[in-house]
């Protein structure tokens, strides 16, 4: 009884630790409680997430698969070692564990989420879709899966799709720059010029120096014969950043 109490008393301390960001103690006190009690999972998957918070994934992972031998269904060491695995670009063995994670305790927002941004960056598209809607019917509001979500219908150039969603996740974060750049790449790829410059001046007023947008919104001022506004966007932009090679080239090849 009073082991059983000594280890509930160090889980709760450990949990504390790593929320605190005391990563060094974290590790310290996790080793010397997994010599202490060898068999017992927690402790190695503390030592695994210290490892982790401190970026040495080979390690953490090394940690979380010893503790996944001795208890094989713990879904923390599970989702901890998908982490791990995602953070080395080891996207299938990531899934893996997050399949299994959800096999073992049903869907969660987390899950589904982190699916869906590993099938991504594995370029399974339709796998990330379906992920990010089943993450979206847990949390309906959450602005980072509305972005996901769209991105992927950008790739497929559901471009409509994409819009509504984006138009959405704004809702939420009016002033998220990279969701009202992509809606303004959306509208271009609908020919819809009017709507493509509103979104990319909407970007250029939150960040002036945002070379996507001055490149695109100046590509569609040349196509439309507006020229010299193009021109004036330019040189402002290489004024206001004047060590920006990329601005530069754009505005010594436009002048050209």
């Amino acid at each position: 009884m009073v082991k059983t109490m000594d280890k509930a008393l160090s889980e709760i301390s450990m949990r504390e630790l790593a929320q605190q960001g005391k990563f060094e103690e974290l590790l310290h006190t996790a080793e010397k409680l997994a010599q202490e009690y060898p068999d017992w999972h927690i402790a190695w998957h503390y030592v695994a997430v210290a490892h982790g918070l401190q970026g040495n994934h080979e390690r953490a992972i090394s940690n979380f698969i010893k503790a996944l031998e001795i208890k094989p269904h713990s879904v923390k060491a599970l989702y901890g070692l998908s982490v791990s695995f995602h953070a080395l670009k080891m996207y299938e063995e990531a899934i893996s564990c997050l399949l299994k994670h959800r096999e073992l305790h049903g869907n969660e927002f987390k899950i589904l989420f982190n699916l869906g941004v590993n099938y991504s960056e594995l370029h399974m598209i339709k796998e990330a879709i379906e992920s990010f809607e089943e993450a979206l019917k847990l949390q309906p509001e959450n602005e980072e899966t509305l972005f996901c979500l769209a991105d992927c219908y950008r790739i497929e150039e559901n471009y409509e799709k994409a819009i509504d969603l984006f138009l959405k996740s704004l809702q939420i974060n009016p002033q998220n720059i990279l969701v009202i750049h992509n809606t303004a790449v959306c509208y271009k790829y609908l020919n819809n010029n009017e709507r493509a410059i509103e979104y990319y001046k909407k970007v250029l007023a939150l960040d002036s120096g945002f070379f996507r947008a001055i490149r695109n919104l100046s590509e569609i001022y040349i196509e439309i014969g507006a020229v010299d506004k193009a021109h004036v966007l330019i040189k402002n932009a290489n004024t206001e950043h004047p060590h920006s090679k990329e601005i530069s080239d754009l505005y010594t090849k436009i002048c050209n």
